[in-house]
Formats: structure tokens, sequence, C-alpha cells
């Protein structure tokens, strides 16, 4: 059978919607092509926080599809993605009391089991999950208990190797740049050492790279990369190792147990957009900002923020700095579907820092419109990720990506 399904980027995108076409009985019209080693770009360097509590009832949808997908991967495949299943606290003042109760009503509508803590439960909550979190921060407290993070290379190459298994195959070396079409249908790809693979679908997952390949094709995407970036600290005493995901909404920060440390990110007051077109393809030793390129310049801007729920910050030795492109949008919204006028070509990205969350439902999200079937998202939410939604403009202009970075700025934690 004829590999006609091409799958641009094997990230954790596509990598989860190789999965789940495989799941639906296309596995072995499925071809995976990479350029590089997969989940070796932006995945590999995500916090990989799986958090289900979010405002947009669209993103809950996906983000509860990822923890299905996860628990099908172990189940039926024996797959080990790291999954630590910790818990988050959002946590905060007494000043924060509403704003904490409303987000608790919040997620109890969409059926996420949460406990409300005050006074004394709060303290002891903090105290025995996250004791490096100043108790007069935390006078009041929601705790989700099946939240967790998981290993974002484990998981990326989990659905890499289940979707194997079910018929889809890899290619390696595969450097795509045109997408080829004639007669308002998609008909191959194009390497760049002028190999044609031809093709009835193709799906853009290329992550920061997509609007190299969509933008030719008269479909700008309205993303740009913007750096992304958290710390680990060095191990301390107060950091437990089954401690819980700290999210703090006052300050847009988060934190997690990493192996005895703690990693956390924190609001940025100067976030900074990178043209795709200067991102080389390999990003290790890539810098978006080389006037700080180790990230002290702005750890020591959102200092300012932590310092008052994080006292030990001032004393702590800093082990890493993990920084990367994460595809944010002015909207805050994914980029999922078809492209308008071209039949049998389909764009997925736009994860505005959430893609590992996002993972398992942008697969299906992906894979129901390719198998023509009703999605699991009511037709307005899904309306809402139309990669057209914006018309024509150059997503490369300075004033763009400005606008772009300045959504991560404004990102609620989680």
């Amino acid at each position: 059978m004829q590999r006609d399904i091409l799958i641009v980027g094997a990230g954790i995108f596509g990598a989860s919607i190789a999965f789940h076409l495989a799941r639906a009985g296309l596995g072995e019209r499925v071809l995976l092509l990479e350029r590089g080693q997969p989940a070796g770009g932006a995945t590999s360097r995500a916090a990989a926080l799986l958090t289900q509590v979010r405002d947009d009832p669209a993103l809950i949808a996906l983000v509860q599809e990822t923890f299905r997908a996860i628990a099908t991967l172990e189940d039926e495949f024996a797959e080990d993605v790291g999954r630590r299943t910790v818990g988050a606290l959002h946590a905060g003042p007494a000043t924060q009391a509403d704003a904490l109760r409303a987000i608790a009503a919040h997620a109890a509508r969409f059926g996420i089991a949460g406990e409300w803590l005050e006074g004394d439960a709060a303290r002891t909550a903090v105290s025995r999950r996250a004791p490096w979190l100043a108790p007069e921060q935390a006078a009041c407290a929601v705790f989700f208990p099946d939240e967790c993070f998981v290993e974002p290379y484990l998981l990326s190459t989990a659905y890499q190797r289940a979707a194997g298994q079910l018929g889809v195959k890899l290619r390696l070396d595969s450097d795509v740049c045109a997408i080829r079409h004639a007669d308002g249908q998609t008909q191959s790809v194009e390497l760049t050492d002028g190999t044609l693979l031809p093709a009835s679908i193709v799906i853009n997952a290329a992550g920061a790279w997509a609007n190299l390949l969509s933008v030719p094709l008269g479909l700008p995407l309205p993303m740009a990369p913007v750096r992304s970036q958290y710390w680990i600290s060095e191990p301390a005493e107060c950091f437990p190792r089954d401690g819980a995901i700290v999210l703090l909404p006052e300050i847009r920060a988060y934190a997690r147990p990493e192996v005895g440390a703690l990693l956390f990110g924190v609001r940025e007051k100067t976030p900074v957009a990178a043209d795709p077109r200067t991102l080389p393809a390999d990003l290790a030793g890539f810098v978006f900002d080389p006037d700080d390129a180790e990230g002290w310049n702005n750890l020591a801007e959102g200092a300012d923020y932590l310092l008052p729920y994080f006292p030990r910050l001032e004393s702590l030795g800093i082990a890493h700095y993990i920084t990367g492109p994460s595809n944010y949008t002015p909207d805050g919204r994914l980029i999922l579907g078809r492209h308008p006028d071209i039949g049998g070509l389909f764009v997925a990205t736009g994860c505005n820092g959430n893609g590992i969350a996002f993972s398992g439902g942008v697969g299906r999200f992906i894979a129901d419109l390719v198998c023509d079937r009703p999605g699991f998202l009511p037709a307005d939410l899904a309306a809402g990720f139309a990669p057209a939604r914006v018309g024509q403009f150059d997503p490369f202009s300075p004033e763009f990506l400005n606008a772009c970075a300045a959504t991560r700025s404004k990102k609620r934690s989680g």
C-alpha cells in the first residue's frame, strides 16, 4: 500500500497525530517525516505539565484527551511516559480567595476533582506538598489531585513507538522544503535533496518552522516562535520528590519537583519572539537574546514577583537554564484544521507553551478531520482553531512577532 499520508515533523504533535491515525486504522498509509531526531526540537525542552484546569473549555477537552491517550499508551502498549501524578496546588494570599474559589468552581463544572483549602488546612497542605512556599502567601489554595507531569521525550517517543506497532513508518533525514499541489489538491512534498514524495494528505506539524511551508501556499499562520524558558534549582531538602505542582495565578508563575530540586518559571517582563526564517534546524546553542543568553537578566526581573512567594530563591543555586521556541498566537488559541483552498492539507501547531498537555487532543482532532468523522469538540469551539481565521497578513513582520510575544507575557500559569 502506498504511504500517501505524510506528516511533516516528528515532535509531540506529529507523533500524536501518527498514533491517532494508526488507531483509526490508517497506520499502513502513514509516513512520519523528520529532518533531525524525533522530539529533538521544542518537545524535549518542555516543562511538560499536564494540567486540566484552564479558562477555555476547548483547551480543557484537549488536555483530557491527552490523559486518555496516556492511559492507552500505558495500559495497551506498556509504555512508560514518566508520569508523576503529584497533584497541583493553585495558591495565593488571602486577597486571592475569590479568584481561587472561582477557579475551583470552574473546574468542578468540567468534572475536575478539587479540594478547597484555607487557614490551617492550606498551611498544612503547603508545608507537606510545597514547603519552599512562604506560608503567608498561601493562605488559601485549591488542590487538584489528578494533575501530573511527564517526561516530554518519553511521551513523544511512546506515541511514535505505538504508532509504529500499528503500521506507521518513520523516515529520518527528510527535510521538507515545499508542499506541492495542483487543481486544488495536495500532490506531494519536496525534500531539500530534490526528492518528491507523493501524497494525497499532508499534515504540517513542523512546529516553529510551520509557516515556512504554509506561507507559500497562501496560508499565513497566526503564530510566532517565542522564547519559552524555565530554571532548575540545585537540590535542597525543601523540595520533596513527591511535592505538588504549584501554580501561582497572581504572578503567573509555576513550579514542579525535579529529582530533589525545583523546576520553575515566572512571567517575563520582556518576552522575545524570533523570525522563524532565522531559526536553525538544530536548536542546540540557539539563543533568542544574545544580551541575556543564559537568562540571568530575566530571572532577576522575575525575582521581583517570585521572592515574596519563594524567599529561598535569593540564596539558592541554579543548576540549569532551559530555553526553546514555543509557538504563541495573538489570541492564545491553537492552529488546527484544514487549508481552506487545498484539499488534503492540514495544519497542527500554535501550542502556546502547552504542546505536551494538548498533544493527545491535537492528535485526535486531526485524525477526526482526516477520517472525516465527527469531532469530539463542538463545532463552535473547534472553529476557534481555524488556520485561516486571521486572513492574509505578514507573519514575519516585527509588529506581528511582538504581538505573539505579548501573548506569553499575559499567559496564566499552567
